[in-house]
């Protein structure tokens, strides 16, 4: 029987330090409030840390594993005794996180994820490196030979792959994923806030503009002048554009240094049948992800990756949308940036069985723009009726120029939707500002779904939805409407005969 394994000796002082951060704040406020008092905090706070440290202890000192021939056994507590028995076979990724106290002392924190819940099945908190290592050669050796005894063959030991890399970011290429992404307003919108919240946002915006030229009264004077008020003076005016477009290059700034910090390394290797992702400069994310356990595959082209010729592409797994504390697999796409000519062959490594040059791809019903620009007209001709009074004898060529946008965007929605039907799998296309299209096995299909509202029945149309294995809340939606009835029975039977005419594996 395998001996059975702890957590490293250091794990108490992470554990302790993770509680430490989370009481940070709270910590603040009391060395705030109880110094103005007189009172002798400090020896309270360590009273009330002494609990917590305690039991911090005992539970790392709990936590036992063993790898077993088909399983990973762990169990934790002294009096209340938890033993989970976690099947290799049904493990879908096994995830691990290194901060630089981690990468400092050579542990790392490991997450294995079964696909059955938000949370991941087992996480166990610093382990050795070299632990990590051995968890996921017996976890993918154990799953192999699961899936042969579930063949009826006889398992084989099989040589180790030599691993084979698939994508490589260069620094530019963080850079410019980083300036297309533009995750920069989160920076921008925490810094205001606790600018807001210390009551320094007055002053700060004092020290930027002035007082006599701070325009922060710009917006109303705006909608004063919409309301026949007067126009905002020409130097609010250019203050409020110059102010605009410098924070449009500070959010874009930002993004493009947050996605080097974030995605620092990255590189995507195949290793056997299973895709590894491993990136970061603080934080060290390494993602194992099985290939035959891809539930969807989404590429995503927004106006500036069109531009620069590159996409996104996304993975989603049983189990990758965990939203545990330490989300590994959540954390980034499996590709952040691959180039338009480098895309068909990582597709092909992902899902060999689907060439998207040759997609045949169906359009939707032509009646469906008829429906969609009668919501889009009724609902811009609502959103014009508050400018009346401000706008008077404007208010008309607002509503035309609405107008025409809604007949520009429901035009190339429509366009942009539809669907196909590959040899063994489905595909959904959509949007065309950001266009998605998304990939998703027959053998991945859980539940076909075919809807009709009242207007659907109206028209003898029907929209069809599908459900994948553990797929959780989406980005993109798996489905397409504005289907004729009879295009959307056949396409549900043809789904529900596939589905069924294919052996369903995790």
């Amino acid at each position: 029987m395998p001996s059975e394994r702890g957590l490293h000796p250091l794990s108490f002082v992470f554990h302790l330090g993770g509680q430490l951060r989370q009481l940070v704040v709270p910590g603040l406020v009391l060395l705030v409030g109880a110094g103005s008092a007189g009172y002798q905090w400090q020896v309270w706070v360590l009273i009330l840390l002494a609990p917590s440290a305690l039991l911090a202890l005992l539970r790392c000192l709990s936590v036992r594993y063993r790898l077993d021939a088909a399983e990973i056994v762990i169990s934790s507590g002294f009096i209340f005794r938890n033993e989970r028995h976690i099947p290799y076979a049904r493990i879908q990724n096994v995830d691990a996180v290194q901060n630089v106290a981690h990468r400092l002392f050579g542990v790392v924190d490991v997450r294995m994820e079964t696909g059955g819940g938000d949370e991941p099945e087992a996480a166990l908190r610093v382990l050795p490196r070299a632990a990590l290592d051995d968890i996921r050669e017996r976890v993918f050796a154990g799953r192999a030979t699961s899936a042969a005894a579930i063949d009826g063959a006889v398992a084989a030991p099989q040589p180790a792959e030599a691993a084979r890399t698939l994508l490589r970011l260069r620094a530019r290429d963080l850079l410019l994923a980083g300036f297309i992404d533009s995750r920069g307003w989160i920076i921008v919108s925490a810094a205001i806030g606790l600018l807001w919240e210390a009551g320094l946002f007055d002053p700060a915006l004092d020290a930027i503009a002035g007082e006599d030229v701070d325009g922060r009264g710009f917006i109303r004077q705006a909608f004063r002048a919409l309301a026949g008020g007067g126009m905002p003076s020409l130097d609010r005016i250019a203050l409020a554009i110059g102010g605009f477009v410098l924070l449009l290059i500070v959010i874009r700034v930002l993004s493009m240094i947050w996605s080097l910090v974030r995605l620092y390394g990255f590189h995507l290797e195949r290793r056997g049948q299973d895709l590894r992702a491993e990136f970061g400069f603080l934080t060290r994310v390494m993602m194992t992800i099985p290939i035959g356990r891809v539930q969807t595959l989404t590429i995503r082209e927004g106006p500036l990756h069109r531009w620069f010729g590159c996409a996104m592409v996304r993975v989603d797994s049983a189990g990758s949308d965990a939203t545990g504390e330490r989300g590994a697999a959540k954390r980034e796409s499996l590709a952040p940036l691959v180039a338009r000519g480098a895309l068909p062959e990582l597709l092909h490594e992902v899902l060999p069985e689907v060439d998207l040059t040759t997609i045949d791809w169906q359009p939707i019903d032509p009646r469906g723009f008829r429906r969609a620009i009668k919501i889009s007209l009724v609902f811009y001709a609502l959103l014009t009726v508050p400018f009346v009074v401000m706008l008077k004898w404007w208010t008309p060529g607002l509503l035309a120029l609405l107008w025409a946008w809604a007949w520009l965007d429901v035009t190339m929605t429509i366009r942009h939707l539809g669907w196909a039907l590959a040899d063994r799998a489905v595909l959904f296309k959509s949007g065309w500002v950001v266009r998605e299209v998304s990939v998703a096995r027959f053998s991945k299909l859980q539940a076909v779904t075919m809807t009709e509202s009242p207007f659907d029945r109206r028209y003898r149309m029907a929209a069809v939805d599908v459900d994948t294995a553990g797929a959780g809340d989406l980005h993109h939606r798996l489905g397409v409407p504005y289907l004729a009835r009879e295009t959307a029975e056949r396409l549900r039977e043809q789904l529900t005969r596939q589905a069924a005419s294919t052996s369903f594996r995790w």
